[in-house]
């Protein structure tokens, strides 16, 4: 082994001071004054401390022989040669390196605490030769006769278990091209390669016990004779169709073809950019054969105050001076004014909003798409748009209509809204196959309404008809009624009259959009808040919304005020708040405090406690009530699980689902939904699909698209057409629907 450096410790003994640590190793509840093992690990993008129960931890232990000479003692840091014993620690996925006389030494005082405990129960054991066993049983204390009957039971290996083979030297055809020339440069170049890929192959080897090969190596030994031969057939070929310019002939008589650009839908499509203004050159006076004024500075003050020689006074702005502060929110009701629409297409938007005048889909009974229609969807290419600039964190169908129609929120605190099928040739009723009879009455009425959007809205001519006829406007529009990310979004209301749309921000501002009055309502405000959460009744007359302080507030919508002084619920951030359609009486929160809880707001008070709770190990990014009632409530935790959870029965697990969840810095974090037949469970993937779950935590469906080329973090699901959306941290919009 390699010099060491200066010893530290790694196992920490400690007892639990309260009953807020989990066991990573089980997760369980670690209670308060109960011994817990700490190692530092690597988890949830950085180096922190983990703990165990005892004897879970040490269940988790074993021994082993070094496979590679790689690694080193994590307590000495002397390095592992290809054959020596090693101790190992798994800690959440984590191995961590120990020799036998350092883990002996760190695992002393845990040793003592965990009676019951067996030192000749660590995996592993019975493969060690006689001479390492002794070498384990004199360093850990093992008694003699306990040793003894040790061996007897399990007899030592006669030699040290076979490691896996190293990998074989891989040659790529170029060097196996270049082996009989006699260039330097390209044999150094050759081996260059051939090193790069060994390296792999060993850091390949060094990551799993059992390496994956992902190409087949290619064995360079000498040629056979045919082989010679047949390797002169191609030079001389070669060397006749080059003397007779076949190659550059071929390419000259090829069709040329021309590269197809990719179709761009959504708000950054050149199209939407007005011309350019062409401005004329700049020149002096004198180069325009103008004469001088004869004006001059007589006196220059502070503050931008100049005085002319004739006495005329002058004020330019300070660059000194610091900028005025621009407000948290808009301060009140802002028009609906898109950020990137023609004169028109504002208008036509509304009145496609306006006639969606049906009864509220959402939660209620019907013919809800079901898992195994959701489970056949696919991706068109015209059915991918851009219609946010930043990356979508909320979206949400509109609720009343078959007519697709979506609006999705993105981190700056714009809301994009999206006719679907604006510029396309198909009526929207075609949106499914499955229910094109079901909605065949609906059909001539989506018709119209999609005429209404694309029609002539300001009395042009014929030949300007207006913006979503020949495909000049996609159907989308970028609003910005908030300045700060956007925390919650919600299409409520119908029943006869236009749904409304309900957003919060971090900006500290609920607003909620209007057609009829084409305004966003500016309904609460608080200029200390950072509203992190928030959900409304089905009617949009009232809802809650979480902060980032662990805080839950009820507002008012028709009063357009808070309701209640906020009352503080948890410890940390409120990542999601989730009202049951059924019980509207009882609200789910999921917190950065691992927590998931129920409130019966009737009863909610400060101090309160909630009608029940459970813990996940990480983070709970959200918790969402089935739309169907039952009280059931998935979550989606960065532990890697989703978990369905029955709230009527003090929230019971029903179904557990392991699914990476670790989304990093760059990707929105995941959040699981439900379908709205309540028997399907839908979450984004780090592979760029879509993993559609049943209820049961079973039969797991993948959906992708080559039109979809980033991961999707947030989806929804109509009301009641089998039509799913996906959003990206790009901003783009992904339908997926039967085709």
């Amino acid at each position: 082994m390699a010099e060491a450096e200066p010893s530290r410790s790694i196992v920490t003994l400690d007892v639990a001071k309260s009953n807020r640590s989990t066991c990573k190793a089980t997760g369980e509840k670690i209670e308060k004054g109960e011994h817990r093992v700490g190692v530092e690990a690597y988890s949830g993008g950085h180096i922190s401390m983990t703990w165990q129960k005892v004897v879970p931890f040490l269940e988790g232990c074993s021994l082993e022989y070094s496979k590679t000479n790689t690694g080193a003692d994590k307590k000495t840091g002397q390095k592992f040669s290809k054959g020596d014993l090693r101790f190992v620690m798994t800690v959440k996925g984590s191995r961590i390196l120990l020799s036998v006389k350092s883990a002996a030494e760190e695992l002393k005082p845990v040793l003592a605490e965990a009676n019951d405990f067996s030192l000749l129960s660590f995996k592993g054991l019975e493969n060690l030769q006689e001479g390492d066993r002794e070498e384990y049983f004199n360093q850990f204390g093992v008694s003699k006769n306990d040793a003894k009957a040790y061996n007897k039971e399990h007899p030592p290996p006669a030699e040290q278990p076979a490691s896996p083979p190293p990998a074989k030297k891989r040659k790529t055809a170029k060097a196996k091209a270049l082996k009989d020339e006699d260039s330097e440069e390209d044999q150094v170049r050759a081996s260059e390669e051939e090193d790069e890929q060994e390296e792999a192959a060993d850091h390949a080897e060094t990551a799993s016990e059992q390496p994956k090969i992902g190409k087949k190596a290619v064995k360079v030994e000498e040629m056979s004779a045919y082989e010679r031969e047949r390797a002169e057939h191609i030079a001389r070929n070669k060397e006749r169709m080059a003397a007779l310019h076949l190659p550059s002939l071929a390419n000259s008589m090829a069709p040329k073809q021309e590269a197809r650009p990719a179709k761009q839908r959504g708000i950054s499509s050149k199209r939407h950019k007005a011309p350019v203004e062409e401005v004329p050159r700049r020149a002096s006076l004198r180069q325009r054969g103008v004469q001088a004024d004869g004006a001059a500075v007589d006196t220059e003050g502070r503050g931008g105050h100049i005085t002319l020689v004739n006495g005329e006074a002058i004020r330019y702005p300070d660059p000194s001076e610091p900028a005025q502060p621009r407000e948290r929110h808009p301060p009140s009701a802002t028009d609906f004014s898109s950020l990137n629409g023609r004169p028109g297409s504002d208008a036509a938007f509304l009145d496609l909003l306006k006639a969606q005048t049906g009864p509220t889909l959402a939660g209620g009974k019907g013919n809800h798409p079901t898992h195994a229609q959701l489970s056949k969807l696919d991706l068109q290419e015209n059915d991918v748009a851009k219609v946010t600039k930043n990356g979508i964190v909320h979206l949400a169908f509109h609720p009343c209509t078959d007519t697709l129609i979506l609006a999705a929120a993105d981190k700056s605190g714009h809301v994009g809204l999206w006719s679907v099928d604006a510029d396309l040739a198909r009526p929207s009723g075609s949106a499914t196959k499955e229910n094109e009879g079901q909605h065949h009455e609906n059909q001539a009425q989506a018709e119209g309404q999609q005429q209404s959007v694309k029609g002539d809205k300001s009395g042009k001519g014929e030949g300007e008809d207006l913006e979503m006829r020949e495909g000049d406007d996609d159907g989308v529009l970028e609003l910005a009624p908030h300045y700060q990310y956007i925390s919650g979004l919600r299409w409520a209301g119908g029943g006869g009259n236009c749904a409304k749309l309900v957003t919060a921000s971090y900006d500290g501002s609920v607003r909620m959009l209007d057609p009829s009055t084409a305004t966003f309502e500016l309904l609460v405000t608080d200029p200390e808040a950072e509203y992190s959460a928030m959900d409304c009744l089905a009617d949009a007359s009232s809802g809650f919304v979480g902060d980032n302080e662990g805080n839950l507030q009820g507002f008012d919508a028709r009063q357009k005020q808070l309701t209640q002084t906020a009352l503080n619920i948890h410890d940390k951030k409120i990542n999601t708040v989730n009202i049951e359609p059924g019980q509207e009486h009882l609200v789910a929160t999921a917190c950065s405090d691992n927590s998931i809880c129920i409130w019966d707001v009737r009863k909610l008070s400060q101090g309160g406690k909630p009608v029940s709770s459970v813990t996940h190990s990480l983070t709970c990014q959200s918790a969402y009530f089935a739309p169907d009632g039952s009280q059931r409530v998935v979550s989606t935790s960065r532990d890697d699980t989703l978990r369905v959870w029955d709230a009527r029965q003090d929230m019971n697990q029903l179904a557990s689902m392991r699914h990476y969840n670790n989304t990093g810095r760059w990707v929105v974090p995941f959040r699981a939904v439900w379908g709205p037949a309540s028997d399907t469970v839908i979450v984004g993937s780090m592979k760029r699909t879509i993993d559609v779950f049943n209820d049961e935590g079973g039969k797991m469906v993948q959906l992708s698209s080559q039109h979809q080329t980033a991961i999707s973090s947030r989806h929804c699901v109509h009301p009641t057409l089998p039509v799913l959306a996906a959003g990206t941290a790009s901003g783009r919009m992904h339908v997926y629907r039967h085709v």
